[in-house]
């Protein structure tokens, strides 16, 4: 356990130092280079039978669905294990409120020939906010289920919620959503936010133990 705890402690340092750094560098005026060309080659190696599924997850993911579809999530792990998980689901959604207040960076998106065009507040992408979200919501999603289903259907359920992330922040590249930069700006800033929710879930009801109300209002 205590190599895990320092495993995890240096991956967010390493993430957080990794993310601001990444986002100094992407406050230049055009793409960094090879995003140009990763783009390209994302858009050329997707199979089109994935588009459907991409807009699916564009239309549950935008600015005005994804807070319904997190209501939602709440709801169902409320139902299935009991407020104090639903809690701790709750917690790290509230994460991913901040990059819906103003973009870090004033970036702004790839057009369809993937050239570089004038930000609009609003339209940016850096960081994105779909790759913030499947971290921190999935991410969270994946500790709940191995937590609470264990065995073969928990890692089963972890696995298909970390393939869904990674195939979000896929498809946002390689349909020309993003420049590669604002996904992986995204992961890097959230994965700190997932590692202290991971570290605050079994320590909560500790810190909870002499407090009554709480302990009864989680469900603890």
């Amino acid at each position: 356990m205590p190599g895990r705890a320092w495993l995890g402690w240096t991956v967010a340092v390493a993430s957080t130092c990794f993310g601001v750094a990444l986002t100094l560098a992407v406050r230049g005026d055009g793409p960094l280079p090879g995003e140009v060309g990763l783009s390209r080659w994302a858009q050329a190696n997707t199979p089109g039978i994935l588009d459907p599924v991409a807009g699916l997850l564009d239309v549950l993911l935008t600015d005005l669905a994804a807070p319904a579809v997190f209501v939602l999530l709440v709801a169902l792990v409320w139902w299935a294990w009991g407020r104090y998980p639903a809690a701790v689901l709750a917690l790290a959604g509230a994460a991913t409120g901040l990059t819906r207040i103003a973009d870090l960076v004033e970036r702004p998106r790839p057009t369809p020939s993937l050239r570089w065009s004038n930000y609009s507040f609003g339209s940016g992408g850096y960081p994105s906010g779909h790759a913030v979200f499947v971290v921190l919501v999935f991410g969270t999603l994946a500790l709940l289920v191995r937590r609470h289903l264990p065995g073969p259907t928990g890692r089963r359920l972890a696995v298909a919620f970390w393939g869904l992330t990674a195939f979000t922040c896929w498809l946002r590249v390689s349909r020309l959503e993003h420049w590669p930069a604002d996904i992986l700006g995204g992961v890097l800033l959230s994965l700190p936010a997932l590692l202290a929710v991971a570290w605050l879930e079994p320590r909560i009801p500790r810190f909870l133990a002499n407090r009554p109300f709480l302990t009864r209002f989680l469900g603890l």
